[in-house]
């Protein structure tokens, strides 16, 4: 029997936003739990630190703009090719703009829905194909927000992107479950430990942030809260789940 610690033994993982935040800890954890981990992202020196730390020659790492949306197959390509197809794929990489409305513009938008919802369906569509994946179990997990299900102001871009990434991935569930793909949601609260925490921090005022922390029950979370769930829904364990936006926020949600 395979033990907790090995639970995605061999299988190839890909993990965009791997440089930072949650998709770094994703990488760590992925490796620890016995996959080939394949890291996408924009910062080079920081994915190589991690490549440098995984101690094989079975992970690779690509440097990756998610808006370049037409070097997505050559990478995956790439990958197959040199590591098998894919069993399981993260979409960790996001981006959030805080403004008022009256500050916003149509460029704004298009670049946040970029990143945080057509990269997403666009890896979906290619990595769909029976030549990419494994399609005998492939997971999929998004992480969204809990922006999707809430809101707060000078967030529209950002929530209207999240909620767009939870309303599609429930209609690719329905779509791809006769291929053997799940697609799942993970919608996370505010975590301490952030690229995207630290950028909102400049971006309002301390008092400001101080009310945020006070909105949840059980304080800021981590991205080890979130790697968490993600391991779970990539193995075999969650076979029979599919469709849903899992929210993890400290009890925000059920004030």
């Amino acid at each position: 029997m395979i033990g907790i610690m090995n639970r995605l033994q061999n299988k190839n993982i890909l993990i965009t936003g791997a440089s930072s935040g949650i998709g770094k800890e994703c990488a760590f954890r992925c490796y620890e739990e016995g996959a080939k981990v394949h890291l996408l992202g924009r910062n080079e020196r920081s994915l190589k630190e991690i490549y440098a730390q995984l101690n094989d020659n079975n992970n690779s790492i690509s440097i990756l703009d998610l808006q370049d949306f037409e070097r997505y197959q050559n990478i995956i390509e790439s990958i197959v090719t040199k590591h098998g197809k894919i069993d399981g794929f993260i979409h960790s990489a996001g981006y959030q703009i805080v403004l008022p409305i009256s500050a916003m513009n149509y460029q704004m938008y298009l670049d946040i829905f970029s990143v945080n919802t057509i990269s997403a369906f666009e890896f979906i569509r290619l990595l769909s194909k029976k030549n990419y994946s494994n399609l005998s179990g492939m997971s999929i997990v998004l992480i969204a927000s809990i922006m999707s299900v809430l809101a707060d102001t000078a967030l529209t871009a950002y929530c209207a992107s999240k909620s767009a990434l939870v309303g599609g991935a429930k209609a690719l569930a329905l779509e791809l479950a006769n291929k053997g793909i799940r697609i799942n949601c993970i919608s996370p609260g505010t975590l301490a430990d952030t690229a995207m925490t630290d950028n909102l921090k400049k971006q309002i005022s301390e008092e400001e942030f101080h009310r945020i922390e006070q909105e949840y029950p059980m304080g800021l979370g981590s991205t080890k809260d979130i790697s968490s769930l993600c391991l779970f829904l990539l193995s075999d364990e969650s076979k029979w789940i599919t469709g849903q936006n899992i929210i993890v926020d400290g009890g925000l949600s059920v004030r």
